[in-house]
Order: structure tokens, then C-alpha cells, then sequence
């Protein structure tokens, strides 16, 4: 047995209510929804699955512990995930600047590959150093060492808590494509960009301005 079970039944209540609880991953999958509908919010976050369980193989295999312990290298993901966040939402404000210049009521919304969002989501995972905290904080609460394979358990452990979040941002995701199709078609889809690129540049601001949360 590689897990043990009453650990592992407490950690997925834990897993699943951390997974439906709001925070920036919703607000990405949900910008990319209104932008780039279904798909775009379904790409983004396959590519934020992805990205978690990157997270989770650094942290069994001890990359995340050497990140949180550098004041440094967790600086440098901090930034470099806003930069990325910001470059993201002023493309988004520039689409929606050049729609709001169009004299008609055309709405020409910035269409891009699927694989160019599911990257996006990719990227903006892997650049926020909160991730790596929090799985450092809180998995190894959850392994148990007697039964060894440690670094094992606890992407075992990532993959449960990524699996919870995927579904859930899935169904979020097909909510805010639905609700994106629909409103392209009204004078609402003009702004559609905008309240993406918004979105987008609170989230740099935010992972900006914090600092390195308490293990």
C-alpha cells in the first residue's frame, strides 16, 4: 500500500474543497472563456492541469523545497508570473481598444490556436510561486513516512488535488464559454476583451504585490 487510507480519506475532503474554492485559476479559466469561448476556457485549463502536475513532480522530487527555501528563485517566479499576466492582459485591452475604435457593431474578437491558450495556462501555473508553497505546506501533512516512497505519496497526493481542480475548472470552464458565445452576439461582446484584460493584469498585480506566504 503506497498511501495510507485514513490519511489519504482526510486529505480529499481537504483536496476537494480547496479545488472548488475561487481563486485566480477560476478568474484565468473564466477570461479565457470570455475571450476565446469554450475552447479557451477549456484549454487554459487543461493547461493549468498540466501545470500542477509539474508542481507536483518538483515537489516529490524536491525542487519545490529548494525554491521556497531561496528568498531569490522564489522572487524570480513571483515576477516573471506577473510579467506574463500583464503581457496577457494588455493584449487583450488592445483587442478590445481596437474593437471599441470600429464605427460599426462589429465585434472582431483575437482568435489564437488551442494550443497557444492551453501553453498560456501552462505557463501562468508553473510562474506562480504560490503553488509550489502550497503544496510544500500542505501534502506532507498527509504522507505517511512508515510506509515509505515518500516522494511518491506526495505526487500521488498532487494528482488527487489536481484531478479535483481540473474537474472543476472544466465545469467552469464550459459555463463561461456557454455564457461568452451568447453574449458575443450581443452589444455586451464588445467589452468582452476588456473585462478579460482586466482580469488578467489584477491577477499580475496580485501575485506582484504579495509576498511569500507562511508555511
Amino acid at each position: 500500500m503506497i498511501l495510507d487510507p485514513s490519511l489519504t480519506a482526510a486529505y480529499v475532503v481537504v483536496a476537494a474543497a480547496l479545488a472548488i474554492s475561487p481563486g485566480p485559476d477560476v478568474l484565468f479559466v473564466v477570461a479565457n472563456g470570455m475571450r476565446h469561448h469554450a475552447r479557451g476556457a477549456i484549454a487554459s485549463a487543461l493547461g493549468i492541469g498540466a501545470g500542477s502536475l509539474v508542481h507536483a513532480v518538483a515537489a516529490a522530487v524536491g525542487v519545490s523545497a529548494l525554491i521556497a527555501a531561496s528568498p531569490v528563485a522564489f522572487d524570480v517566479l513571483r515576477y516573471a508570473g506577473a510579467l506574463y499576466l500583464a503581457y496577457l492582459g494588455f493584449q487583450a485591452l488592445h483587442a478590445w481598444y481596437r474593437n471599441a475604435a470600429q464605427a460599426d457593431d462589429a465585434v472582431t474578437l483575437v482568435e489564437t490556436t488551442t494550443w497557444r491558450i492551453f501553453q498560456r495556462g501552462l505557463t501562468t501555473n508553473i510562474l506562480n510561486p504560490k503553488v509550489v508553497v502550497f503544496y510544500l505546506a500542505l501534502l506532507p501533512q498527509f504522507v505517511n513516512a512508515a510506509l515509505g516512497h515518500v516522494g511518491l505519496q506526495i505526487f500521488l497526493l498532487g494528482c488527487i488535488h489536481n484531478v479535483f481542480g481540473l474537474t472543476f475548472l472544466l465545469g467552469i470552464g464550459l459555463a463561461a464559454g456557454r455564457a461568452s458565445g451568447w453574449l458575443a452576439t450581443t452589444s455586451f461582446g464588445r467589452w468582452m476583451d476588456g473585462i478579460a484584460g482586466v482580469f488578467f493584469i489584477g491577477l499580475a498585480v496580485r501575485l506582484a504585490l504579495s509576498g511569500k506566504p507562511e508555511q
